[in-house]
């Protein structure tokens, strides 16, 4: 198992304001499971809380050495779930000595759907020892619109499948309507899947905040990211 890293850039293209940890497995004769597959065995063999924790002390003990940088790491719903969490957290930014408030856990709504009472208790905990929290596949479920309004979210990321549908009609409509709601709910936007400039000019003319995707990189191993950091300035946060 290794962890790559996928920059999320301001809406304007010219800033990074943080990276994505994204696990990769690769198999014996140098292929990769996919990111589904390797997340489906994980949780029928119960590793998934095991393998998420390693992929934020992975992703913590690299993302020290670029200072000022947001560091996103998904989180399953499963593990996010479980009452000491948070406490799971605390002690790896305590062991890598990584700042709590340049770590954003991701969330996908399931993770809230099911007890929002309990996720809104985890993410005022969160909040607590200085984490932000985002929601991850904004539009994908049934529940979105409740789920904002009742937990306090920093962040919700637009799921790729709006980002294809542009410039068709419908897709445009429904990204204006999305976008503009999370704004009034003092919320930040990021946009996934961006692939082409004109989903850029799009979605930066639409308020997005953040745009992540392949039109900038994809997903990168450490040691790459310096580099790619100093092709960019730093956005003032």
């Amino acid at each position: 198992m290794a962890v790559a890293f996928q920059p999320q850039l301001t809406a304007d293209g010219q800033s990074v304001a943080s990276v994505e940890a994204l696990l990769r497995w690769r198999l014996p004769d140098g292929s990769f499971i996919s990111p589904e597959s390797a997340v489906a065995y994980a949780e029928r063999e119960g590793l998934i809380d095991v393998i998420g924790l390693y992929v934020l002390q992975q992703a913590c003990t690299a993302a020290r050495a670029w200072p000022g940088l947001v560091l996103a790491v998904n989180i399953s719903p499963t593990h996010f779930a479980k009452p000491g969490f948070v406490d799971d957290v605390a002690r790896v930014l305590d062991a890598t000595w990584f700042p709590a408030n340049r770590l954003e856990i991701e969330i996908v709504e399931s993770a809230a759907f099911d007890d929002p009472d309990h996720a809104s208790r985890q993410i005022e905990r969160l909040h607590a020892i200085g984490a932000r929290v985002a929601m991850d596949d904004f539009g994908t479920g049934y529940s979105s619109l409740s789920l904002l309004q009742r937990l306090p979210f920093d962040k919700v990321k637009i799921d790729k499948s709006f980002v294809d549908g542009i410039p068709a009609t419908r897709s445009v409509a429904i990204l204006h309507a999305m976008i503009a709601l999370v704004r009034a709910l003092g919320m930040k936007v990021t946009a996934e899947g961006v692939e082409t400039v004109e989903q850029q000019r799009f979605l930066k003319a639409a308020g997005c905040h953040y745009l992540q995707g392949f039109l900038y990189a994809r997903p990168l191993p450490a040691e790459s990211i310096p580099a790619f950091l100093e092709k960019y300035k730093r956005p003032l946060r």
